[in-house]
C-alpha cells in the first residue's frame, strides 16, 4: 500500500516538472519569429508557435484520491500526454507535377465468375425445299379437254318452258287439253311423234289466246307436228273472222318456233315476250 502511494506521488511529481519545463520553453520563444522550412507557409508556422500550452496552475493527476480507489490493485503509471502540434501544410509548387503522364490506354477486362450452366437453345434450322424443275423450265401442262355441254332437250322439260312463258307475259285464264282432244285440236297423234307435251287453250270462247310447247321424239317428226300446229292456228283465225276483229288479229299472228326438238305455238298480245322466254332456255 505503501508502495504504490509513492508511485502516484512520483508520476505526479515527474508530470508536474514536465509541464513547468515546456512553459519555460514556450515563453522563451514568444519574441522570436519562426524560422519557415523549404516549402512551408508562414500561417502553418503562426498556428505552430500559437498553440495552447498546459497551465502549471491546473493539477494533471490528485494522487490522494486515486490511491483511496485502488484498494489492493497495483494501478499502471500512467504516461504523460505529450501535446502535439499540428503539422504545416505544404502545397505543391506546381500542380501540374502531381498530375499522370498519361492515362491508361487499356482497360481492364473484367472476367465472369461463373459459367451459365443451361447452354441457349439453338433455333430449329427450316427445312429447305429443293424446287423439283427451276423456274421458267416447267413445261406447260396439257390444256383441259371441253366436254361437250349437255344439250338443253337432255335436262329441260315442256312443263319448265310453259311455266316461264305464264310468268313473264301475262294471259287470260287457259286450261289444258290432254287425250283425244289434242288428236281432234292439232291433227296429229301425240303418241306416235311427242316424248312431251303442255297444250294451253283460251277457257273463254271470247280469247284467241292460246300456248302450246311439245318436245319430239325426233327431229324427223318436225314437219307433221308443224302442219298439225298450222292448221290449228288457221281454224282460230277462221273462227274470229266475222266477230272480236282484236282477237282476229291476235290470231293472224301467230307464231311457230322450234329448238331443235322442242316446237312452240303461240297466239297472244305479246308475241315478242312469249318467244323471249322460250329462246331463254337455249342460249
Amino acid at each position: 500500500m505503501i508502495n504504490n502511494k509513492r508511485l502516484l506521488q512520483t508520476a505526479a511529481a515527474l508530470t508536474l516538472a514536465l509541464s513547468l519545463f515546456a512553459a519555460g520553453c514556450s515563453n522563451g520563444n514568444q519574441g522570436d519569429s519562426p524560422d519557415l522550412e523549404p516549402g512551408e507557409s508562414p500561417s502553418a508556422a503562426t498556428e505552430t508557435s500559437t498553440a495552447p500550452s498546459p497551465s502549471p496552475d491546473t493539477p494533471t493527476a490528485e494522487p490522494s484520491a486515486e490511491a483511496d480507489q485502488l484498494d489492493g490493485a497495483s494501478p499502471s503509471p500512467t504516461a504523460p500526454e505529450a501535446s502535439a502540434a499540428p503539422s504545416a501544410e505544404t502545397k505543391p509548387a506546381d500542380e501540374d507535377a502531381v498530375k499522370p503522364a498519361a492515362k491508361p490506354t487499356s482497360k481492364p477486362t473484367v472476367k465472369p465468375t461463373a459459367k451459365p450452366t443451361a447452354k441457349p437453345v439453338q433455333p430449329t434450322p427450316k427445312p429447305t425445299v429443293n424446287p423439283a424443275e427451276k423456274p421458267g423450265t416447267a413445261k406447260p401442262s396439257a390444256k383441259p379437254t371441253e366436254q361437250p355441254t349437255v344439250a338443253p332437250e337432255e335436262t329441260v322439260s315442256a312443263a319448265d318452258i310453259m311455266d316461264k312463258i305464264l310468268t313473264d307475259v301475262e294471259m287470260p285464264r287457259l286450261i289444258s287439253v290432254t287425250g283425244e282432244r289434242v288428236k281432234d285440236s292439232y291433227y296429229f297423234n301425240p303418241d306416235e311423234l311427242i316424248s312431251e307435251g303442255v297444250y294451253n287453250q283460251a277457257m273463254m270462247n271470247t280469247k284467241a289466246t292460246e300456248v302450246v310447247v311439245v318436245k319430239l321424239k325426233s327431229e324427223e317428226h318436225f314437219d307433221a307436228v308443224e302442219e298439225g300446229l298450222t292448221k290449228r292456228a288457221e281454224d282460230i283465225i277462221e273462227t274470229f273472222s266475222t266477230y272480236l276483229p282484236d282477237q282476229h288479229e291476235d290470231a293472224k299472228s301467230y307464231q311457230i318456233v322450234r329448238h331443235g326438238k322442242y316446237v312452240l305455238l303461240s297466239i297472244s298480245h305479246d308475241q315478242k315476250a312469249v318467244k323471249a322466254a322460250f329462246d331463254s332456255f337455249f342460249q
